[in-house]
């Protein structure tokens, strides 16, 4: 033993810290170096391993090749082995525990008897059906597989231990046996040794007998599949002393590089014959030897033939490997631990509880609510949302739609044109003085009925939700084409009593009536931007706020219902504020009403001192033309006066009420609806059916959720 393990050629510290990041899973993220034995089956795999390790392995390929085995040594103070199985990264919580229960520490000696005890320990103590393979000696259950992916790992210390740590993999096969192995068994093996050797810190040791046709082996074409140049191949050729005499040249030209070239090369050992099971691992060393010695084979560099030179070889090369790639190992760790982490945030807080939903919905809500204050207080600069979109500005946006609007209705809300007065027997006509309107413009409107109709349409098809709840914008009614004196005078022809001197006040609600008729179709056009931005705002903001997209659906379809009532409500009140306006009395005690009435009868009372009246002769005489437009005009001065004041009114009105109180501001708005409060009173079927997290995410998070623990669990081992 003291021979095999004199000289320690590695770094006992960095070797120590990749067995136990191994240990802890990390080279199933993270690619550790390694060195791996791979053959067939029948390449004398376990005798090369008998020999690297003296452990006596045994014959019986049913005990010991069902999954891969890790023989660690280290160097210690006492000597003591250690047996335990590392589940793989696929198993749960409550299978890895299981596995993890099985463990063998204080072992003074390793015996075949004792490899044999364990080994029934592993069947009694049922961690094969764990592993989901059968026990040694029984039977293959239906369905089950002949090999699992959990490591067997065997850790030897002792004082004249060097450091060296090797995996055994599962050798490959070609044909099965009929109830032990099957097709997919043969590929299962297949791909965990690709898996293994495709790692590209892993030192392959492809064990190959050298009594069979080397061109041909599967285990080197497999080798060269993933490591093309050879630079990380260490051929082993066993059983030399089978070999068909006179083709022991074949061999000796491998060893020598001169075909079949490796970069690592090729090493040839002896394995112990039938006869040779029994004898110590320092009778076999010197058999090996003398074999060595004799023949063609005392030819080859003796750092090439026996395992004696073959274990310094390896751990040579174990300690290179390591050396070199352990600043790589430690910054990909760091990197990969960031990327999980960036991923675990990305999937957001857990939500498989009730309590967790809630807490998760909550976060989004008050968030919802903040963000909303500073778009309807326009603070924009207080969050990204709305500083990266202008269109989402909710207090700017619904701004421009009231100057929108009210433009509107100044331009366009009346069916007939104040400023359209014709004077037919006027002796010098002018124009009078109207304010606010231009006698070539104040016949303009807009947007036109076919534009309102277009927005809406558009609306709709963005937001199908909102066609039975906003108002329909029907086509624009025609403009009265006479001038307004004229349509008055017509209107009060055919609507007069037997008033004597004065007029029926209620022409006044009737031509007021027709005049106002458009306000309905620009007060729906008004209140159907304004909801459709409220409705854009919320969807666009819960669709930013909902990182999970399974999330948003359902959420917005809760909240629907409450939405559409408060649209619908809104509609309603601005219907109730347009019925008021044009269909009850005529009313207003606002000063600008009579202010207005007795600037008009003024400018209208110095037109007749210049001598304006509809017939001839001078501005006192009375006939019943004049008295006519006395009273046309009288009507008009006072249409026109209330008219300026109701068209004010009804625009202030359904600004503040329809929008800033029923939308905006208000204690129960749409902006309102998704609040803590609403969360709050969610029942556990409700949170689950928003913010219960799908199988695929429950599992991707336990995925990362479990590599993370395993990754800083690394950082701390490669730490100390």
């Amino acid at each position: 033993m003291a021979s095999r393990h004199d000289s320690d050629l590695g770094d006992p510290i960095l070797l120590t810290k990749m067995d136990k990041l191994r240990e802890k899973g990390i080279s199933e993220y993270i690619p550790l170096p390694q060195l791996v034995v791979v053959g067939d089956q029948s390449s004398g795999k376990s005798s090369v391993l008998e020999g690297l390790t003296e452990l006596p392995f045994p014959r019986d390929s049913t005990l010991c090749t069902r999954f891969a085995t890790r023989i660690v040594f280290r160097r210690a103070e006492q000597e003591s082995v250690s047996v335990s199985i590392i589940p793989s990264t696929s198993s749960d919580a409550i299978r890895q525990e299981k596995l993890k229960a099985f463990q063998n520490d204080g072992l003074k000696a390793f015996s075949v008897h004792d490899f044999k005890r364990i080994l029934a320990e592993l069947r009694e103590s049922k961690a094969s059906d764990t592993m989901g393979i059968p026990a040694p000696g029984c039977p293959r259950a239906e369905g089950q597989s002949n090999f699992s992916d959990d490591v067997f790992s065997i850790e030897l210390c002792g004082p004249e231990k060097s450091h060296l740590s090797v995996i055994d993999v599962p050798g490959i096969f070609r044909t099965t046996e009929e109830g032990l192995t099957t097709e997919e068994d043969k590929m299962l093996v297949k791909n965990m040794v690709r898996r293994y050797i495709e790692n590209p810190r892993t030192i392959i040791l492809a064990v190959v007998a050298a009594n069979v046709d080397i061109a041909t082996t599967e285990i080197l074409e497999m080798a060269a599949e993933v490591d093309s140049s050879g630079q990380r191949t260490l051929g082993i050729l066993t059983k030399p002393d089978l070999i068909d005499k006179g083709a022991e040249l074949d061999i000796i030209d491998l060893v020598r590089g001169r075909k079949k070239k490796l970069k690592l090369g090729y090493c040839v050992v002896r394995n112990r014959g039938k006869q040779e099971r029994n004898i110590s691992s320092a009778e076999r060393d010197r058999v090996e030897s003398e074999f060595f010695k004799a023949g063609p084979w005392s030819s080859l560099d003796k750092s090439r033939v026996g395992i004696s030179a073959l274990s310094p070889r390896l751990r040579d090369l174990l300690g290179r490997i390591t050396r070199h790639e352990f600043p790589t190992v430690v910054r990909e760790i760091a990197d990969r631990l960031a990327t999980c982490e960036e991923e675990l945030h990305n999937l957001g807080p857990s939500r498989q509880t009730p309590e967790e939903q809630r807490r998760y919905l909550l976060r989004i809500a008050t968030k919802f609510q903040e963000i909303t204050t500073f778009a309807v207080e326009a603070q924009y600069g207080r969050h990204e949302f709305l500083r990266d979109d202008k269109n989402l500005r909710l207090a700017t946006r619904i701004a421009d739609i009231n100057s929108a609007f009210s433009e509107d209705m100044e331009r366009g809300g009346h069916a007939v044109n104040f400023s359209e007065i014709e004077f037919p027997r006027s002796k010098s006509p002018r124009k009078p003085k109207v304010k606010g309107y231009s006698p070539t413009s104040s016949g303009e409107e807009k947007p036109s009925g076919g534009q309102n109709r277009a927005f809406r349409t558009i609306e709709l098809l963005e937001y199908p939700e909102l066609m039975d709840i906003l108002p329909t914008v029907s086509t624009s009614p025609p403009q009265i084409s006479t001038g307004i004196l004229k349509w008055i005078e017509r209107e009060y022809k055919s609507s007069r009593g037997f008033e004597l001197g004065t007029f029926n006040p209620s022409i006044l609600r009737t031509l007021f009536q027709e005049l106002s008729m458009k306000w309905e179709r620009l007060a729906g056009t008004y209140i159907t931007k304004v909801i459709t931005s409220i409705h854009q705002f919320c969807n666009a903001l819960l669709t930013w706020l909902c990182a999970e997209e399974r999330v948003m659906p359902a959420l917005w379809s809760l909240l629907m219902n409450a939405l559409l009532q408060r649209y619908r409500k809104t509609v309603e009140h601005v219907r109730f504020v347009l019925h008021t306006e044009r269909s009850g009395n005529l009313l207003t005690t606002n000063h600008a009403f009579g202010k207005a009435l007795a600037e008009l009868r003024s400018e209208r009372s110095a037109e007749q001192n210049e001598g304006f009246s509809f017939g001839s002769g001078n501005a006192t005489q009375r006939t019943p033309a004049v008295d006519l437009e006395h009273t046309v005009r009288d009507i008009h001065d006072i249409l026109k006066s209330y008219y300026e004041v109701a068209r004010k009114r009804f625009v202030d009105n359904v600004c503040m009420q329809g929008t800033d109180y029923h939308l905006i501001t208000g204690p129960d708005t749409p902006l309102r609806v998704f609040s803590p409060e609403f969360v709050v009173e969610l029942s556990a079927e409700r949170l689950e059916a928003i913010a219960g997290e799908d199988t695929m995410s429950i599992q991707q998070r336990k995925s990362v959720e479990k590599e993370i623990k395993s990754l800083m669990e690394g950082r701390r081992i490669l730490m100390t």
